[in-house]
Order: structure tokens, then sequence, then C-alpha cells
């Protein structure tokens, strides 16, 4: 079964980022990667947001495209708990060290890894790789957030259990990130310069 039909099998939408592979083909390669640059470029952490609801249909494509990162052994081991209750999103803010800006987005979506996908395949090495499977997909997802002329910010900063607690987490869910997500209240400064040639090693760490 081709991507777009599991896509639309599981209720999920095909957006635009979804279908980059596809309309590249039709591109010149340099087109393609102006856009993604573009896109890349556009990508910035935003604390301040509107009170504009994000629609349903809006996260359903957020998700959607989180969903297409790559997983060890396709074990998908992703889950996403999508919170809109004011008083849960203020829990989720004082969770987060008091992050009060993750109670002001109209909608936030908790990165989840169920362990147990990746360990009952990988043993305890599986738990690895179940964060870094869950970071691929908010990574996606980030980008989906631009594409919709969104804002949002990935927080890593919280208390697990309280977390845990909050959601009503299963003993073997472990949550990745608190997203605030919404149309965005202030225009970010200019992202600071990356790290040149030297995060660049050849054949060996020299």
């Amino acid at each position: 079964m081709r991507r777009r039909e599991l896509l639309t099998a599981a209720g999920l939408p095909a957006i635009g980022l979804l279908s980059t592979a596809s309309t590249a083909s039709s591109r010149d390669g340099s087109e393609a990667c102006r856009s993604l640059d573009d896109l890349l470029g556009r990508r910035r952490m935003v604390r301040r947001y509107r009170s504009d609801p994000v629609p349903d249909d809006v996260v359903n494509r957020l998700i959607a495209a989180a969903v297409r990162a790559p997983s060890a052994g396709h074990t998908q081991p992703w889950a996403f708990v999508v919170v809109r209750d004011a008083d849960r999103r203020r829990a989720l803010a004082e969770a987060a060290l008091g992050q009060m800006f993750v109670a002001e987005a109209p909608v936030v979506i908790v990165a989840c890894a169920e362990l147990e996908r990746s360990r009952g395949r990988y043993g305890e090495r599986g738990d690895q790789y179940a964060v870094i499977d869950t970071a691929f997909a908010c990574s996606l997802l980030l980008l989906a957030v631009v594409e919709e002329g969104l804002g949002a910010c990935f927080v890593g900063a919280f208390h697990d259990a309280e977390v845990a607690r909050i959601l009503a987490l299963p003993r073997d869910v472990k949550p990745i990130a608190v997203i605030s997500i919404g149309r965005p209240a202030e225009t970010p400064s200019p992202r600071k310069l990356r790290r040149p040639r030297e995060v660049i090693h050849r054949e060996r760490w020299i």
C-alpha cells in the first residue's frame, strides 16, 4: 500500500509538506533545494501567541507530517497528546519549569515515545531508539507548523513524572517534548549564526 493510501486509511490527510517528494520530481533539483532551504530558514521558536484557535484539521495535518518520520525497524514508537483545555495547558506550563507561554498557546501537543514498541524488538537499546524516533517526528511537525503559517516552541525542559501525571500516561510511555502551537504574536529575532565547518570531521575525530 502506498504511503498516501496508508495515511488516508489512518484518517490522516496528505499535505503539502508530505507531497514534497512527489512534486520535486517535476521540478528542477535546485528549485526543490531552494524550497527546502526557505522552509528551514523560516522555522523559529515562537513563544508569544494570538488567541486564535488552531482547528482540528490543522492539528491533524501537523501530526500527519510528524508520522512520516523514519523509525528503527519501522516500529513507529511516537504518540501525541493534543491539549486544548486551559487548566491542563497551565498545569503543563508549570510542569515545564514555569514556562508560562505554554499556557498561552491555544493548543499544545505533547510528543511521547511508546517505549515498548521499540523495546519489544530491540530490548533495552530500544528505549534510546524510541526517543530518537520521536525526536525525528517532532522535527517534521515543527516544519509542518511553518508551512501552516503558525508558530511553535519545542520545550524539552519539564518534570517528566508531573507531565505523565497530568496526561495520565501509561508507565511505558515517556514524554519527549511539550510543543506549544499557535498563530505568532511576535516576530522572533534573526537566528544566531550556526556553528561553521568545525562540526564536520572527516574519517575520524581530529
